[in-house]
């Protein structure tokens, strides 16, 4: 816990924002171009959880000692990593009673979601300089069943993708968090 404290710490002085904070491109690690592969999900509703918990929010967070199960749910949703499993589904019912909103994504954009959601080959590594805050949640549902999360950090470029087969570890090459924040109206 403290070598998470002071890993942390120094980190949310740097934040996000600030301009060395881009993602580290290695321009050695370019391989051939290839066309996508195989799509992450099958679904036909995106529920969309959003929130604007900031650097500040975490800290404070992180360092109650007397957190409550719904502050330790809203640590290990916003930094950790929650669902650990697809069967994980009960964090989803709790979602806007830790402060995320609810919104659903209209099935006009599911093209585009499409293309970015899908296995793509790797160009170039992307390393983070911040701490990945997850303020953006898609539940993926087909027939009103859960089939898929992905929780997304657009500041930092960080994701965590659970409900697939697919190879999801280059998801994000090609601006695609760019056009996804575009899609989720950022």
């Amino acid at each position: 816990m403290k070598r998470l404290l002071l890993v942390l710490i120094p980190l949310v002085f740097v934040g996000c924002n600030s301009s060395t904070d881009r993602p580290i491109k290695d321009s050695l690690s370019k391989q051939p171009e290839k066309s996508a592969g195989r799509k992450f999900f099958d679904y036909d509703e995106i529920d969309y959880y959003f929130s604007r918990y900031g650097d500040g929010d975490v800290v404070t967070l992180h360092e109650n000692r007397s957190r409550s199960k719904i502050d330790s749910l809203k640590l290990d949703v916003i930094l950790g990593d929650i669902p650990k499993h697809l069967s994980d589904t009960l964090f989803i019912s709790k979602l806007e009673l830790i402060g995320y909103k609810k919104g659903t994504i209209d099935q006009s954009k599911f093209r585009a979601i499409d293309r970015i959601f899908v296995e793509k080959p790797m160009k170039n590594w992307i390393g983070y300089t911040c701490i990945r805050i997850y303020n953006d949640i898609l539940i993926f549902k087909k027939q009103k069943k859960v089939i898929g999360t992905a929780k997304v950090c657009l500041g930092c470029l960080a994701h965590q993708i659970i409900g697939t087969n697919a190879n999801t570890e280059n998801f994000g090459q090609d601006g695609d968090y760019e056009r996804l924040g575009k899609l989720l109206g950022k």
